[in-house]
């Protein structure tokens, strides 16, 4: 599956979640500041509309002990933008536009965990297009879409 991405997204991997935060995803659900979440059986998905935001949530992580860096790049968790996708070296998830519902016209930013092929996606909770940071913002920066 993959996870939507708008925003600023942090993309978290569900496994080390469960392998740091006590009780898992359930003792994890307590740092949540919003209702903009989704998850797949990978991934844990968080948007936020400023990159402060999403750097003030990047920190409290850190505090549980999820690590952001390593040698390799991304360890547990990544910031990820719907414009641009990773902006840093993540050798664990994949960016692409997927079609929402087999709908060209609602082509929509997304992430999954490196290596899976499903690309049906995860959305928040009562997320719908219509109102979505997606069909007000699209999934390509302006100066990269089709002026044709």
């Amino acid at each position: 599956m993959t996870v939507l991405v708008e925003g600023i997204s942090v993309i978290i991997k569900l496994e080390a979640i469960e392998r740091v935060i006590p009780d898992g995803f359930e003792g994890f659900r307590q740092y949540i500041p919003n209702f903009a979440w989704c998850k797949d059986d990978n991934l844990v998905r968080l948007a936020f509309l400023s990159p402060e935001e999403a750097t003030k949530f990047a920190e409290k992580l850190e505090s549980l002990k999820l690590e952001h860096w390593g040698k390799e790049g991304a360890q547990d968790f990544v910031l990820v933008d719907q414009m641009r996708g990773i902006p840093t070296r993540c050798n664990w998830l994949e960016f692409g536009h997927v079609d929402l519902n087999h709908d060209p016209e609602k082509k929509v930013a997304a992430c999954r965990l490196a290596g899976t092929k499903d690309k049906s996606i995860v959305t928040p909770e009562n997320w719908k297009y219509e109102n979505s940071l997606t069909k007000e913002y699209g999934v390509m920066p302006p100066d990269q879409q089709d002026k044709t």
